[in-house]
Formats: C-alpha cells, sequence, structure tokens
C-alpha cells in the first residue's frame, strides 16, 4: 500500500536554478535526512528503507516557424517504505527539512499497520547491507553550457534538414538531467549515486500532394540520449547528418513499397534496440511474470517455471541484463532498494536462465535477486524495470550480414510499434527499408512493417553482427498505474533473421 502527495504540481513546477533546497550534493547532508526518517519507524518494522532523491532537468526544442520552448524542471523529495507484520507501508512528501523525513516515515507505518492481513505476507530473505558512492563521469556539465550555444547547435541542425522545399516539419531538440539519489536502510545499506544524462534528437517531415513520410537521427524514439555530460551531445554531431536526414524524408516519398508476404531480413541496431525492448526487457520482468504488473500491455508470455528451460530463441541469441555498464543511459550502482548492480545473462544460447527482478518478487518466485527494482524518483515505489537490457554481439560486419543475406531486405529505425498484453504476438514498422539483392544494398523502400510471433522471431536469428557493430540507445519508458517513466538503455547490433512475415497490415 502506498500514500504520497501527487509529484505533479509542486514538486514539478519549473523553478529554474531556484531551488527549494541546496543540491544535495554533500552526502552527509543527505545522510542525516536517511536516519532521521528511519529513527522514527520504531521496533515494530521488520525492516524500512528511505530513499531521498533530488532531480533537476533541462528540455529544450526547436521547432520550424515556432519559438523556440525551454523547459527546466526541480524536485526534491523522499519517500520511504516500511514492512510491518507482512505488510508495504509507503509515504512519500517533498523535503524540507526532517521533520518532513521524520512525518513519512510516521505515515509510511501507518499504511503498513493498516494494510496488515489484506494479502499474503511479504518476507524479505535477510542480507547484509551495502554502502557505497557511485557517480557519472562527465566531462562538460550540461547545465553549464552557455544558452547561446545549445540554441546555435539547433538552430544549425533545423536549418540543415529544412533545405529541400519538401520539408515541411522539422524539429531538434536536447535534454539533461541530473539527480542526487540518496539511500539508507535498516540492514545498515548507505548508498549515494549522483547521475547524469544528456541527450538530443531531429526529425525532419516531407509532404507532397500524396504522402507523409518523415525521417530521423539518432533515434527515432524522442533521439539519443547517454549517462554522460554535454560531449555526448557533440559526439552524435547532429549538424554533420540533418542534411542526409532532410534528404532522406524527401527520397521516401517517392520511394517503392515491398510485396507482403515472407522475407529474410537484416536489423539495424536500433530497429533490434526497440526489439529488445518491447519483447525480451518487459516479457522477463517478474513481476509481469507473477501477474503484479498489467498496465500497458502487461504480463509475459513467460512463467515463472519457464526459467532454466524456455526455448526462447536460437543459440546465437545470448541476452543481458548489465546496468554498470558506463555511459549508458539509467546505468547505475545500486538500484532503488538498494541492491548492488550487476551484470545478469538473461538468455544464454537462446534459453531463458534469469528474470528482471526485486526482493519481494524474486523471494515469492523463489528466484534470484537481480537488482532490477526502479522507480521514477522519490513518489513512487520500486518496481521490476528493464535495466541496460542488451544483445551480445556475434561476429563479423554489417557489410558482412548483408552479403550473407543473400536476398531480402536491410530495414532500420523504429516508425511504429504494437505488441499484446503477454509479450507475445507483435508489430513493428520502419523508417527505411532498402531492397538487398545477391547480397548488394538496393533501392529505398518505405512503410516497410514486419510482424510475428516473440519466441518464433528470436528462433530464427541466425547470426548477429560483432562488436564493432554494437550501438547503444537510450529510451524513456511507462509502466505501472500511477504510471512511472523509467529511463534506460538497450545495446545492440544488427542481426540477420530468416522468414519473417512482412507488409503486414
Amino acid at each position: 500500500m502506498r500514500s504520497t502527495d501527487s509529484p505533479t504540481q509542486q514538486q514539478r513546477s519549473s523553478s529554474g536554478s531556484a531551488h527549494q533546497w541546496g543540491e544535495l550534493s554533500e552526502d552527509a547532508v543527505a545522510t542525516e535526512l536517511l536516519e532521521a526518517a528511519l529513527s522514527e519507524v520504531g521496533g515494530d518494522a521488520d525492516f524500512a528503507d528511505a530513499r531521498l532523491v533530488e532531480c533537476e532537468e533541462l528540455r529544450l526544442y526547436h521547432r520550424a516557424g515556432a519559438d523556440p520552448d525551454e523547459r527546466r524542471e526541480h524536485n526534491l523529495g523522499i519517500g520511504v517504505r516500511v514492512l510491518v507484520d507482512g505488510a508495504w507501508g509507503f509515504a512519500s512528501r517533498p523535503l524540507a527539512g526532517a521533520p518532513d523525513a521524520g512525518a513519512a516515515a510516521r505515515q509510511a507505518v501507518s499504511v503498513a499497520r493498516a494494510g496488515g492481513g489484506l494479502g499474503p505476507p511479504v518476507r524479505l530473505p535477510p542480507r547484509q547491507g551495502s554502502s557505497g558512492r557511485y557517480e557519472t563521469a562527465v566531462r562538460t556539465d550540461p547545465f553549464e553550457v552557455s544558452d547561446a550555444q545549445r540554441h546555435g547547435l539547433l538552430s544549425e541542425v533545423l536549418a540543415g534538414m529544412s533545405a529541400p522545399g519538401e520539408v515541411r516539419d522539422a524539429q531538434a531538440g536536447i535534454n539533461a538531467k541530473r539527480q542526487h539519489r540518496h539511500f539508507a536502510d535498516t540492514e545498515g545499506s548507505r548508498q549515494h549515486q549522483h547521475l547524469t544524462e544528456s541527450g538530443a534528437m531531429m526529425l525532419a517531415v516531407a509532404v507532397d500532394d500524396h504522402d507523409v513520410q518523415r525521417r530521423s537521427f539518432p533515434n527515432s524514439f524522442h533521439g539519443n540520449t547517454g549517462g554522460a555530460g554535454w560531449e555526448f551531445v557533440l559526439q552524435l554531431d547532429l549538424p554533420g547528418n540533418a542534411a542526409r536526414v532532410g534528404e532522406e524524408a524527401v527520397a521516401l516519398l517517392r520511394a517503392p513499397t515491398a510485396d507482403p508476404g515472407t522475407a529474410d531480413l537484416v536489423i539495424g541496431a536500433q530497429q533490434v534496440s526497440l526489439q529488445i525492448h518491447e519483447s525480451c526487457g518487459h516479457a522477463l520482468e517478474l513481476d509481469r511474470m507473477l501477474g503484479d504488473e498489467r498496465n500497458f500491455a502487461g504480463t509475459s508470455f513467460i512463467s515463472v517455471a519457464d526459467v532454466g528451460s524456455l526455448r526462447y530463441g536460437s543459440p546465437a541469441v545470448n541476452i543481458t541484463s548489465d546496468s554498470t555498464v558506463a555511459g549508458t543511459r539509467g546505468s547505475f550502482a545500486f538500484d532503488d532498494e538498494g541492491s548492488p548492480a550487476r551484470r545478469t545473462p538473461l538468455v544464454v544460447a537462446g534459453v531463458v536462465e534469469n528474470t528482471l527482478s526485486s526482493r519481494d518478487s524474486a523471494a515469492r518466485a523463489g528466484l534470484p535477486v537481480t537488482g532490477a527494482a526502479r522507480s521514477d524518483g522519490w513518489g513512487y515505489l520500486p518496481v521490476c524495470f528493464s535495466t541496460h537490457v542488451h544483445l551480445e554481439s556475434g561476429s563479423g560486419s554489417l557489410d558482412e550480414l548483408i552479403q550473407r543475406l543473400g536476398h531480402g531486405y536491410y530495414i532500420d529505425d523504429n516508425r511504429s510499434w504494437s505488441i499484446d498484453n503477454q509479450r507475445l504476438n507483435f508489430q513493428f514498422g520502419t523508417e527505411v527499408a532498402y531492397e538487398v539483392r545477391d547480397g548488394r544494398r538496393g533501392r529505398l523502400l518505405k512503410n516497410f512493417s514486419y510482424g510475428g510471433i516473440t519466441p518464433q522471431f528470436w528462433g530464427a536469428v541466425e547470426a548477429v553482427a560483432g562488436p564493432d557493430e554494437v550501438r547503444n540507445f537510450g529510451y524513456p519508458c511507462g509502466k505501472g498505474e500511477p504510471k512511472q517513466w523509467g529511463f534506460l538503455s538497450h545495446g545492440a547490433a544488427p542481426v540477420l533473421v530468416r522468414q519473417q512475415r512482412i507488409g503486414v497490415a
């Protein structure tokens, strides 16, 4: 059960750099507040933890024909979770000092007592506390970049995309996020994490008398974001890709379509990353497998009994969760219930071996804790959330994979997606496709789509490209009710997959 002041108005209001509270970059200040919360829990609790989070965000968008849209947001608060006689209680509130921390703890205890006996008792296996400090490696603080530099970059990108007359809409944006996340529990954990993200996007829309087409970079899903500073934005080289993006949007207007049927495919890294997200990451979240999570295409076709035996894909398919990968969006050292981050093989040679779990779900399922309990800040309970789930690379280059394809299509950059509530039946559309004949990439095609059934699709993967072709893509993702936003990454290399349905309506 939970009780919280909704983090919508006061906590997420735009406040520029005028903070309600000083930045919690000083670990000692945060520790005092966490100790104040835990001291108010009392002796009746079997377990308690407290999370203190301060978050600052910047989003800036330029759009052709419109004024720039710049948003700065700041929120600061504490969430306390307690376990009393086998029942969870949770309370959260904006934070101005130690009295707020203590009040949240007392309210959480009250909520837990009110929920006693309403369900099966929760029993957490004991563990030793884990303490430490983690900080994102940043060369240039994205919040210290001048307004002139940010606006200048986006104006240059917009001009490059908009050069062709058929480009009727163009937009470019940058984003930055800084979080101070502090955690303590009654098992002795004391953790401090200072996280920074930076990212950027561009999108061109071309129009003629008969069609509308779009082209994006570097990721069709809100751009790309990494665990890094402003240097990540510069490395994307948006100005160097802007003209190409606009020209390809126009070229798609005149491109033909592929005939429906079945075909062999080489799927590019960006599209593979979204395939991983929808049919691997969410399907392996243990709360979905247990039936706890049913929102936003919830549950999973995978059951707890399948772990260790289910044939999920071909022997070429190896999928790993590893939130310690430096530079990726959502990388961390401890999850939001204090479990140390780790590298966990989820699918090994095509067989499901592990899940994305929390302490509670792992205890009920009799499976290992894999450090995947995450929350959208201080106002929400942690839930099982996909972390940096990636497809392990194989060997060879993209060109070699296309040569091996022979006849078929090379496709990339997601345009649309749909998947059922068991993460089983899916359909994806891509921004671009290229006809491949005799191992050579040919004419550009538009409106390409493919669909299938998750284990059949991954079972048809013949090969995965090598390490030099791996790309990491940072995503936002919504889950739960009330809805939480999770921020994560997926690493992928292109794959060769045989006999897929294409031209799906």
